[in-house]
């Protein structure tokens, strides 16, 4: 694993552990680094922020290429809605980040959404039904990051099942 992956895995470990948005400092020294050695990889904390923000939406992005590729895109992208450490992390930075000076996310994450909603739309043929599967898994992970509960496999089930009508179980 090269170091970049190791300071992101050791901020999303902190974060995870504390619920708030570990120091450089801290970082550095969860990966046997100075401060300077983690701006040698990461020059500034809005650089760091925004990895492990990427991180996360690169991840969401592969599962649903994949998916689109051999199976449900609005399945998947319900599925998706329980928040993992990693995502928990990448909603801690934003979070911090959105009380900040230097609020704005990445364009990358605007286009990665307006992908991930133009495969949903290409499954069921109805642009603003996958505006609402995007709202509903938009609103189970905000739901599970404010409760700390995801959402039963049973309801993700029922929902995909009633969001895509007479596709049947594709993935």
């Amino acid at each position: 694993m090269d170091q970049r992956e190791r300071i992101l895995d050791a901020m999303q470990d902190l974060t995870t552990a504390t619920g708030k948005v570990p120091s450089i400092l801290a970082i550095a020294g969860a990966v046997g680094l100075t401060k300077q050695g983690v701006l040698h990889y990461f020059p500034s904390r809005a650089a760091l922020d925004a990895a492990v923000l990427l991180r996360a939406v690169a991840r969401v992005d592969a599962a649903m290429t994949e998916a689109a590729a051999n199976g449900s895109p609005t399945a998947t992208y319900l599925r998706l809605s329980s928040p993992d450490d990693g995502d928990r992390a990448a909603l801690v930075v934003l979070a911090a980040g959105s009380r900040g000076h230097d609020s704005e996310l990445p364009p990358e994450v605007a286009r990665a959404a307006a992908r991930w909603e133009a495969l949903i739309a290409d499954e069921l043929g109805d642009p603003v039904r996958a505006e609402v599967v995007r709202l509903v898994g938009d609103g189970l992970f905000g739901e599970a990051l404010v409760t700390g509960a995801a959402p039963s496999a049973e309801r993700v089930e029922r929902l995909v099942a009633h969001l895509r009508p007479g596709a049947g179980p594709r993935g």
